[in-house]
């Protein structure tokens, strides 16, 4: 009997949802109209994206030891030696304000007309009375504010930390402006890891370019006064000459091995430029896409009519009974009423 009766309110809900198909159509013409005004109404965006991965990946056996530690909770692939950023930080570093700064001023089109703040500005009508790119490192005007607002918005950066793989992606409303602005990310974060890494080397290297710039002018100097002195008392032989030319001599070979090993300092700390300059591997190049990656009208409206016919149908299957209950809680107030004026 149960189960006749399961059966007979199935088939009273059938018989309510056919008697209100026209209902039905109804609301669900309006939500698909919606939708449709939705999908034209929203703007168009393109997707861009590029992957590449940093040369100093751990080795064969680090990598193993890595992926066991893995298992149990312990990440140890984003070690790494020295000064180096991570790749696991790279995100933090898309976050930073040098970043984001060196970003606005990049041209995002071919012809090298349009930088990123100017497209911003007029593309959100944002106020830039106040905006002064980089006149202070550690203050932010509000224009600036809503101008990283909006780029935390067009650039994604993301780090696969099983492969060590790198991934920017970009979204702009123009294919051209989401291709160059993704390749854009990628060269600033490419060059700040750089910077970082090879500080303390570039460093060395200019100590040792000025101490050889300032022995070059005194071995000039000393080369100057030696070759005056030998011109000056070439027929001239006697103790005093002799002893002054030694001392000159002296002093000139002094400065000259002071050059020569200055000169190989300056080459070592080239090389050792050179050396700790990570390099990084482009698996995957940006490219103007040909399709907008949203909005997908056709899924958005068949969502709304989705909506819509879920809608309607959960109206008709509830509205009996909640107008059933409705009326007997009415019923029931007045009857309290009527006892109570009794």
């Amino acid at each position: 009997m149960e189960n006749d009766s399961d059966e007979i309110d199935l088939i009273e809900i059938a018989k309510t949802i056919w008697n209100g198909r026209l209902l039905i159509v109804a609301i669900s013409s309006v939500f698909i109209l919606i939708g449709i005004v939705q999908a034209l109404l929203s703007p168009i965006v393109f997707s861009s994206s590029t992957t590449f991965i940093p040369s100093n990946q751990e080795s064969v056996q680090s990598s193993g030891l890595s992926g066991v530690a893995s298992l149990v909770g312990i990440n140890l692939g984003g070690m790494s030696s020295g000064a180096e950023i991570s790749a696991s930080m790279y995100p933090l570093v898309g976050e930073s304000i040098e970043f984001k700064r060196l970003l606005l001023n990049q041209y995002i089109d071919d012809k090298k007309n349009i930088k990123m703040d100017e497209f911003l500005i007029n593309y959100y009508g944002i106020d830039k009375s106040s905006y002064k790119q980089n006149t202070n490192k550690s203050f932010v005007s509000e224009a600036e504010q809503q101008l990283f607002e909006k780029l935390n918005n067009i650039i994604t950066i993301s780090v696969n930390q099983k492969d060590g793989f790198v991934t920017i992606s970009a979204k702009m409303p123009e294919s051209e402006y989401a291709s160059n602005s993704c390749v854009n990310a990628r060269e600033i974060l490419q060059e700040i890891i750089i910077n970082n890494k090879i500080k303390s080397a570039k460093q060395q290297l200019l100590y040792s370019e000025e101490q050889l710039a300032s022995k070059r002018i005194e071995f000039e100097e000393t080369q100057n006064k030696l070759a005056y002195f030998n011109d000056s008392n070439l027929n001239i032989v006697n103790s005093s000459v002799i002893n002054e030319r030694e001392k000159l001599e002296a002093d000139f070979q002094i400065i000259n091995a002071v050059m020569v090993e200055l000169s190989k300092q300056v080459e070592q700390s080239k090389l050792q430029v050179s050396k700790d300059t990570p390099v990084f591997s482009v698996l995957k190049e940006a490219t103007m896409p040909t399709k907008r990656s949203s909005p997908k009208r056709t899924q958005m409206v068949l969502i709304f009519a989705f909506m819509g016919f879920i809608v309607s149908v959960l109206y008709l299957v509830i509205k009996a009974p909640v107008t059933q209950i409705i009326n007997e809680i009415r019923s029931w107030k007045e009857k309290s009423r009527s006892l109570f004026f009794f």
